[in-house]
């Protein structure tokens, strides 16, 4: 409790000190991770009001990235871990230098920053053909510690990367070493779009290698890149082949994690008597039909339903609640098929109006 009463005392402090902020200047928090080489950061800084909990101030923006306490300046893991510390320190990068000042207490910070661009790293991105940057934009550069040399290397690879792609490349970190990294694991002459989406994804070598075991030998660099980002790991398919579903293609894997199908959803579906293809299953998840929205129909007279039958009912607003409504209309024991009929036509809006 006097952590958390500390850090909001400091972040009122700054948003008073800093009420008329730029990208130049700032709020900051931070907190020790886990294994305590590194702070998890948040900066807020903008030009247009806004509020942080409840106080106001000028902070559109917001920034969290992680920085290793190998790259600060002036701060020490006796400062980050004492009960109440006053706290200056910096980091220093190609693009500019952050200045810290605040406080920390049991592993918590927060305070201000100030931001000094570099004049060389500018003129350098100058000579290269990248001009105007905002201050937000070489703020961001510092804190992903990109640097003009990234841009020669990317070159040297045969890539070209315009003025938006460079910031984009200095998010995800895309270098040289990650390139040729995945060239090494199967994936050479990857666009900038398809190592931004890698990198989005968390594809690695011990991701391609684990979905390999399992069978995926060719998958493409898009289909892969779209398989990582929704969650699709070589542990989610390990568990639907423990549920009963062998044989999957990327793509069947694909449409299971967006409907958000589980091995527990699976076995709670089989209970109530529906062992589904991945087709089936995918549709039940996509479109919402739930073993709850089964049990309640089951309770209203309508069993044996068909996995196509619950799927239409979902698809054109077929609940539970709107049975209901039917039934308080005087219409009770409908059919199904006539049901969904009623919805697709709009007659139930009729129906429900004249009673």
């Amino acid at each position: 409790m006097k952590t958390a009463l500390l850090i909001l005392l400091a972040v009122a402090i700054c948003f008073t000190v800093y009420a008329a902020s730029d990208a130049r200047n700032g709020v900051w928090t931070a907190e020790l991770n886990t294994d305590g080489t590194a702070l998890q950061m948040t900066i807020f800084h903008g030009n247009h009001e806004s509020r942080l909990g409840n106080h106001r101030g000028n902070w559109n923006n917001t920034m969290g990235f992680e920085l290793s306490l190998a790259s600060l300046t002036g701060l020490t893991t006796g400062d980050i871990n004492s009960a109440a510390a006053n706290v200056q320190f910096s980091m220093s990068k190609p693009a500019g230098t952050i200045s810290f000042e605040g406080r920390f207490a049991n592993g918590n910070g927060a305070g201000n920053f100030k931001f000094a661009p570099s004049e060389p790293f500018v003129r350098d991105m100058a000579s290269l053909g990248y001009t105007a940057f905002k201050d937000d934009t070489l703020l961001m550069f510092a804190t992903t510690d990109f640097a003009p040399q990234t841009v020669r290397d990317l070159r040297a690879l045969g890539y070209q990367p315009t003025q938006k792609e460079i910031e984009e490349v200095a998010i995800f970190r895309i270098n040289a070493a990650a390139i040729k990294e995945y060239a090494r694991i199967g994936y050479p002459n990857l666009t900038l779009r398809e190592l931004v989406n890698f990198r989005v994804g968390n594809v690695d070598a011990a991701y391609v290698n684990g979905m390999r075991e399992l069978g995926y030998t060719d998958v493409s660099a898009h289909k892969l890149a779209n398989l990582a980002i929704i969650g699709v790991t070589p542990a989610y398919v390990r568990e639907l082949r423990a549920a009963g579903l062998t044989d999957l293609t990327p793509h069947d894997t694909e449409q299971l994690r967006i409907g958000n199908i589980t091995p527990a959803k699976i076995d709670a579906y089989k209970k109530l008597g529906y062992s589904l293809s991945p087709r089936e299953l995918s549709e039940f998840g996509i479109q919402g039909v739930s073993p709850k929205m089964i049990e309640e129909l089951r309770a209203m007279g309508y069993t044996n339903l068909t996995a196509h039958q619950l799927t239409e009912m979902r698809i054109f607003g077929v609940t539970p609640d709107f049975i209901r409504k039917m039934e308080a209309s005087g219409y009770k024991a409908v059919p199904v098929d006539k049901l969904i009929k009623i919805r697709m036509s709009g007659a139930d809006e009729l129906v429900t109006r004249k009673r």
